[in-house]
């Protein structure tokens, strides 16, 4: 899937693209070895998403980017 149809997507579910842009911007920037730079991106996407997470929802997601790791690769692919 490329970078426009995510961005089709999420248009269709109402949530901003152009912040989700920031995002992936903020996000290049930042080192994601750092739990709580990870968590507060958590927290931002959940925001843009119009969802609320608990700190159990948001734990997990931070075990398993320990487990899966994350590419900073990922982000270039984004822009």
């Amino acid at each position: 899937m490329d970078l426009s149809s995510i961005l089709s997507l999420l248009e269709k579910a109402n949530i901003n693209t152009n912040e989700v842009q920031d995002l992936i911007y903020e996000a290049s920037r930042l080192d994601l070895s750092n739990e709580d730079n990870v968590r507060s991106l958590i927290r931002k996407s959940a925001k843009l998403a119009n969802k609320d997470i608990s700190i159990e929802k948001e734990n997990q997601i931070i075990s398993i980017l320990k487990e899966k790791g994350i590419s900073s690769d990922l982000f270039s692919l984004l822009r």
